[in-house]
């Protein structure tokens, strides 16, 4: 990615887990990279609409590789989105290349039963609110 480049993760607001790993992902990221955007919110809903039938994917994390590029992509569902965003951490790198190592097909499988499980980790009514500088890095 580009020096301007303006990564997006869109996530699942109303998830416990989804919550919990944009918290993470914030805490990590120094450098400040990384945006997030709710899959449900309004400058989420927007994304999706630019990124057509592969917005459609309410239940996935989408990394968007560059926001600012806006239609030109290039943006990633599930796993792969997952792994792209954690390659943008500091020291990540080593897991993340692990992590290639195994089939596509098998991280998919692994990260669509973590998302059918992960509304049971809790409720987002009860969930901790994000403190005003998560908020700042959670656009719309």
């Amino acid at each position: 990615m580009s020096r301007e480049a303006q990564p997006v993760v869109l996530f699942d607001a109303a998830c416990p887990l989804c919550r919990r790993t944009v918290r993470w992902l914030i805490r990590r990221d120094r450098r400040a990279r990384l945006r997030f955007a709710d899959l449900g919110g309004a400058e989420g809903r927007a994304i999706r609409a630019v990124l057509g039938a592969a917005g459609d994917a309410p239940d996935s994390l989408i990394l968007v590789a560059d926001w600012s590029r806006r239609l030109e992509g290039p943006w990633f569902l599930r796993a792969d989105g997952a792994l792209r965003a954690l390659a943008l951490l500091p020291g990540t790198r080593w897991a993340v290349g692990a992590l290639r190592c195994l089939p596509a097909a098998w991280l998919d499988a692994v990260y669509r039963g973590v998302a059918a499980a992960r509304r049971r980790r809790g409720d987002a009514a009860t969930a901790v609110p994000f403190t005003p500088e998560e908020q700042s890095r959670i656009l719309g």
